[in-house]
């Protein structure tokens, strides 16, 4: 499976353009927070699943880089927030 580091919040937009994909956070010691985010253009609210507890978000542009919500953000910032490509490449 190959992996795509997420650039920023336009790079996320632009991955989701054509529906949700799988993501995760890479954390310490090769492991990993698996997610599903997909994106409401309409609306402006991404959608996350979060595989580690099973927990579901609705976020704005602002709440989703904000670490008081989620840590993806950060993880963006970081260089630490990938997509797995299943065929399709952003």
């Amino acid at each position: 499976m190959k992996v795509l580091q997420v650039k920023s919040l336009e790079h996320l937009k632009k991955i989701l353009f054509k529906g949700p994909g799988e993501f995760f956070i890479a954390l310490n010691y090769d492991c990993k927070s698996s997610k599903t985010v997909s994106y409401d253009k309409k609306s402006k609210v991404f959608y996350v699943t979060n595989w580690i507890d099973g927990t579901e978000q609705e976020l704005s542009s602002r709440q989703i880089m904000s670490v008081g919500w989620t840590n993806i953000g950060k993880a963006i910032k970081k260089g630490a927030f990938y997509y797995e490509c299943s065929g399709r490449q952003q």
